[in-house]
């Protein structure tokens, strides 16, 4: 009977231990709240700055080079990326980027762990010149991180897609901490 009630809290032991990194929160979905860093953007007047892929989307579903995206300052010229914070902090499971004008450019994304601030690379594709002349949601799945996230770098192969490639907004969903 010892050996049973042993084997029994073992079994228990084992099975709580299995269940650490599990993360139990409030589902979430939030877009971009600032910008952390960014190669460039088309002008520092308010149009096609990096400030425009902050907030919810503003101009999918539309498409065209419309001033209330973001812009690199050159088209086809160089790489490009931005990168964008999120708050409050959460894990993530999905990252969804309004891509509005020649989309497919995006071919590296990561994701900053919040407290060690470590990037993880979790999307590594070559960039897309075969999508049609229309605004899309890129979608990227990939499993729940078992840490909370607080920014996301998009890099961009811009000279790989003709013309400028512009971006409306970012959003990312997963749970946030359940504090009581």
């Amino acid at each position: 009977m010892k050996k049973i009630l042993l084997l029994l809290f073992i079994g228990l032991f084992f099975l709580k231990c299995s269940n650490v990194e599990e993360f139990s929160g409030i589902k979430i979905r939030q877009y971009a709240s600032s910008v952390i860093d960014y190669s460039s953007h088309y002008t520092a007047l308010p149009g096609y700055t990096v400030f425009e892929a902050l907030g919810e989307e503003n101009v999918y579903p539309n498409y065209g080079d419309l001033e209330k995206s973001w812009a690199p300052l050159t088209q086809d010229n160089q790489r490009e990326y931005i990168v964008l914070g999120f708050e409050p902090y959460q894990t993530i499971h999905t990252i969804e980027i309004y891509e509005t004008y020649n989309p497919g450019a995006i071919d590296t994304v990561f994701i900053r762990n919040a407290h060690t601030k470590k990037w993880e690379k979790i999307y590594a594709k070559p960039a897309r010149t075969d999508l049609p002349k229309a605004s899309r949601i890129f979608s990227i799945y990939f499993r729940e991180t078992t840490y909370l996230v607080d920014a996301v770098r998009l890099a961009l192969n811009s000279p790989a897609v003709e013309g400028w490639n512009e971006i409306d907004a970012v959003a990312i969903s997963g749970q946030q901490e359940n504090n009581p």
